[in-house]
């Protein structure tokens, strides 16, 4: 007991200092990075939203007061509002604080790691989740990935646990993580069908399927606990816009731009367009709010997939040829410029992504080889590839799948670093046996 209750102190230590690198580095790089660089993308709805809440306005259109507004999921918004608030009109504060929840990412995914695989795969995922550019790129941004992986993270720990040990509670922890990822990014509800409903139909509890009873109410627990965290926010969406509102208002503004003629053929196949979204929004009713403006946009781009169904099949592997990030890279590095991130920072995210997945598929049939639960992060990838081939390719929707990515990669490091060190103590036994000099 003691020596289990030193190595964990060991763990938690390492982990720590391993955090605090991450941060110092994530606020050098917003430092120096950052200082003079204005807000693009989406960055400008979520900085302008914390203040707006930060100013008392729940939710209003930042520049038109008193209209509601719901462009994204509420997550990210809020947890940018203690920066406002400290320092109002500060970008840099916002950003700041981003990379210090970045660091708390980096703890998580460690802890996940040691959830899944055991604490050296912990701490070699929590060194990975800091160095990976993938990750640190998005932590000198005030958008939704930081926000988005923190959430992700924890819904797999407590995923790991419930699958470790099918209790009550533990349905009632995943289901509320998992409810709190989808305030960060409203697709993340596919974590409810490919990720709660099947840990709860294989539950177990000390090496023993559940009865189906107990399995379909741990199901059920799960399932309302995760609606419950997200009530607050679906109910207060639905009583203030004209249309009906459940997670945010984009769905049309996205629609719209990822199936219009830009990203059917050319150049720009299985991407989105701004162009297809300005012109969409320049012909919706002036006065109408975001709910009836998402209505119309998404009525137009069902309109034109209706109107091309036998392009689909092409445009659906393009947007996966790119999201996966094997196709075009240099247009999503561009894209990405757009966004805010620098163009050799990009490319090492996309190098280091393509240096991670031979190990990651490796880590993933040593983990299965050693019969440990691997279909949560498997069904992170699933939810990567789904949302790609739905909307448009992006690497931001690779999200999720970056992250099992790190994590399997880090069993395979782990296993590496084992055969090193057992090598080791093998030659330096065997240079001890023949250097030993004879006893009579």
């Amino acid at each position: 007991m003691t020596s289990e209750r030193s190595k964990n102190r060991r763990f938690l230590f390492l982990l720590l200092a391993i955090c605090a690198g991450s941060a110092v580095f994530r606020m050098g790089y917003v430092a120096v990075a950052k200082a003079n660089q204005p807000l693009l993308g989406d960055q400008i709805y979520y900085s302008a939203q914390a203040q707006t809440i930060a100013d008392g306005r729940w939710f209003d259109e930042p520049l038109q007061p008193g209209k509601p507004a719901a462009d994204h999921p509420p997550l990210t918004a809020l947890m940018m509002t203690p920066a406002a608030l400290v320092a109002p009109g500060s970008i840099m504060a916002q950003r700041y604080l981003m990379a210090l929840y970045g660091a708390g990412v980096v703890a998580l995914i460690g802890l996940l790691g040691r959830q899944v695989a055991g604490r050296r795969v912990g701490i070699f995922a929590a060194v990975l989740a800091a160095a990976y550019p993938g990750f640190w790129v998005n932590d000198a941004l005030i958008m939704s990935e930081t926000i988005t992986a923190a959430t992700l993270a924890l819904a797999m720990i407590m995923s790991y646990r419930f699958a470790d040990r099918a209790t009550w509670r533990r349905a009632l922890w995943m289901g509320a993580a998992t409810g709190l990822a989808v305030l960060a990014r409203a697709e993340l509800v596919l974590l409810l069908p490919f990720v709660i409903v099947p840990l709860a139909w294989w539950a177990r509890s000390s090496g023993v399927r559940q009865s189906p009873r107990n399995r379909v109410g741990l199901g059920a627990v799960a399932l309302a606990a995760a609606l419950i965290v997200q009530m607050p926010w679906v109910t207060y969406n639905l009583t203030r816009f004209d249309d009906p509102v459940v997670f945010s208002t984009n769905d049309g503004l996205t629609w719209i731009g990822a199936n219009c003629e830009n990203t059917y053929s050319g150049g720009g196949i299985g991407f989105w367009s701004l162009q297809c979204g300005l012109d969409g929004l320049a012909s919706a009713p002036i006065d109408a709010d975001q709910s009836v403006r998402s209505s119309y946009l998404r009525a137009i781009g069902t309109s034109y997939v209706r109107s091309h169904l036998d392009r689909v099949p092409a445009v659906v592997v393009a947007r996966l040829a790119r999201g996966i990030g094997f196709w075009n890279p240099d247009q999503m590095v561009y894209l990405n410029r757009g966004e805010g991130r620098e163009g050799k920072v990009s490319w090492a995210a996309i190098y280091a992504y393509w240096a991670l997945i031979p190990f990651a598929l490796a880590g993933a049939i040593l983990l299965r080889r050693r019969r440990t639960l691997i279909w949560p992060l498997v069904a992170l990838v699933a939810i990567s590839v789904a949302v790609i081939a739905a909307f448009y390719g992006i690497a931001r929707f690779r999200l999720p799948a970056e992250l099992a990515v790190v994590i399997f990669a880090s069993v395979t490091f782990s296993r590496l670093f084992s055969a090193v060190v057992s090598r080791g103590a093998f030659k330096n036994v065997a240079k001890s046996s023949s250097t030993r000099e004879p006893t009579s």
